[in-house]
């Protein structure tokens, strides 16, 4: 390990809160002592990922993956040991030596520096919205907007002066290079002459956060006639505006609390103000399988909010399909036609849009209705059209309570009976319920198991004597008389083995979440695995059997 000292790990370790941490991508519920959710390393519809608060541990029993905070952060950023270390420090705002940064990777370090470049910024633009003479036509608009202080600090807005170099001179005071400020899009390179020029100028700025709370990019509305009106950050290192949805940093994660997916800035501020607080935006773009997936983390029902106008309900239409894929439950809320939902807000107040969330329609209905918009019903011709491209709808439905329910209000609407409209439905549904098809759900829902490994009676009786060593360090004066970590045949039980003969020649008493920092990711995911096993070993015969066992397959091992 040998990058940063023992003591330093272990404050990093206790002091970062591993529910905190992994609550940032996945949704979790408290069970008893510990928390569950869906796991975030592969795809499961029945949450199987477990959190140990007390022993500071995770552990999926669908994929086997597990281990400490660090491995986890290591796992989903990608990182080494060292830079998970740094991320965390940087986090809890604990300070590390800076002379350990040459150990972390150049990516890593490019990174972080962005960051906190992103993040000077935006204090910076914020500093112009309350500091400065060219900020108070910024402050007219807000309160012209009816954005209160409140509403103002907690998205934390600001404002770029119409200076052409305004941020560039500023940043250069604090030891920044164009060329750092050009990487996250924040200035323009002149077409026609050397230098460069503010991307954001006489904008009121959006500071754009991921769902670790990190600033990635900004979105920026115009105070004047410049074009286009809102502007965002360009593709960068850092934001990709397809991979995030703007106000997800200040949801909550709860499943049973639906979310609401509006198009704008400013209509996700402002639902918030009203006290719809988990409302996100789109940043201008339509809804993406990434954005779909983000949104599965924090709940399962999406409310789309989209302008009234042709395009909001062509984007609606698309949004809802990426998001049904998902398997979220979807409803349309239906706007007055022309408005946005800030307008609708401001001009109506808050129970008037909390009627229409509450009249909001399912994604099978929206289509339905759609369908009917091109058909005339009344006659038997337009009913059987109608009925044909209807059963296509219904045939998409796989919860059979809620197709019941769709096909008795079609069957009353159209004056046809329900048994006629599920024999239909069911004519168009069978060819997915073959055995191909089945066998082919099956090896998809298995794939993730297939990883794990045949254990035998050696490699279990490996397991267990490890699992005996830690859950009970009495064992371990059988354990290093009579073992050695060659003596393991399997190469994880012995990378734990030799770890832990390691640890007890340092210290006397082992914290499990500690090993994890020094197994690699085949390691920790057996030891994980270990530690979930139940194993209850109390008669010493039965110990020194397994010990026996051990040794007879490494003499076994040895010959062969």
């Amino acid at each position: 390990m040998g990058f940063y000292s023992e003591d330093i790990i272990k404050e990093v370790q206790e002091r970062a809160d591993i529910v905190e941490i992994i609550s940032a991508y996945t949704s979790l519920q408290k069970r008893g002592n510990n928390y569950m959710g869906l796991c975030p390393f592969h795809t499961e519809k029945t949450p199987s990922f477990n959190v140990d608060v007390e022993k500071r541990l995770f552990y999926c029993f669908g994929c086997g993956t597990g281990g400490n905070i660090f491995t986890f952060i290591m796992k989903k950023e990608n990182l080494s040991f060292p830079e998970a270390i740094r991320y965390l420090a940087d986090k809890y705002h604990i300070r590390l030596p800076s002379t350990m940064d040459k150990e972390l990777s150049q990516e890593f370090r490019e990174r972080r520096k962005l960051l906190q470049i992103n993040d000077l910024v935006a204090k910076y633009y914020n500093y112009c919205l309350f500091h400065t003479r060219e900020g108070r036509n910024a402050i007219s608009y807000i309160k012209r907007r009816g954005l209160t202080q409140e509403t103002v600090e907690k998205f934390f807005l600001g404002y770029a002066s119409p200076s052409w170099d305004g941020l560039i001179k500023f940043t250069r005071s604090k030891g920044i290079e164009p060329k750092e400020l050009e990487k996250i899009g924040l200035i323009v390179p002149r077409k026609n002459s050397k230098g460069y020029y503010d991307r954001f100028r006489n904008r009121l700025i959006f500071p754009i956060k991921d769902i670790t709370k990190n600033i990635i990019g900004f979105g920026g509305r115009a105070l004047d006639a410049s074009m286009p009106k809102y502007l965002n950050s360009p593709e960068t290192p850092l934001f990709s505006k397809g991979d995030n949805l703007y106000g997800l940093s200040v949801i909550k994660k709860d499943s049973s609390k639906d979310v609401i997916v509006v198009e704008g800035y400013m209509d996700c501020i402002t639902l918030h103000q009203h006290g719809f607080n988990q409302t996100v935006a789109t940043l201008g773009t339509a809804l993406t399988k990434k954005q779909a997936k983000l949104l599965k983390k924090y709940t399962d029902t999406v409310i789309l909010s989209y302008d009234a106008d042709e395009a909001g309900q062509a984007a609606a239409m698309r949004g809802m399909e990426v998001l049904a894929q998902e398997g979220l439950r979807v409803k349309i809320l239906n706007l007055p036609e022309g408005k946005d939902p800030d307008e609708v807000i401001q001009d109506k107040g808050r129970k008037y849009f909390q009627t229409l969330i509450n009249d909001s329609i399912d994604l099978i209905t929206f289509k339905l209705n759609s369908i009917k918009k091109t058909i005339d019903i009344k006659t038997s011709d337009g009913k059987l059209k109608f009925l044909k491209q209807a059963i296509k709808v219904l045939a998409e439905i796989d919860n059979q309570p809620e197709m019941d329910l769709h096909v008795i209000r079609l069957a009353k609407e159209l004056g046809i009976s329900a048994e006629s409209i599920k024999k239909e439905i069911k004519s168009k549904i069978l060819p997915n319920n073959g055995y191909e098809y089945k066998k082919s759900q099956i090896r998809d829902n298995n794939k993730q198991f297939n990883e794990i490994l045949q254990v035998t009676g050696i490699y279990k009786a490996e397991r267990k004597i490890l699992k005996l060593v830690l859950e009970n360090e009495e064992a371990w004066g059988i354990f290093k008389e009579q073992l050695e970590p060659q003596y393991f045949t399997n190469k994880n039980t012995r990378k734990i083995a030799d770890v832990l003969f390691k640890m007890f020649k340092k210290v006397e008493s082992i914290d499990i979440p500690d090993i994890y920092n020094y197994l690699d990711e085949e390691g920790s995911k057996e030891l994980s695995t270990i530690l979930m096993e139940t194993t209850e070993i109390k008669d010493e015969e039965l110990i020194d059997a397994l010990i026996k066992k051990v040794k007879y397959g490494y003499l076994k091992d040895s010959i062969t």
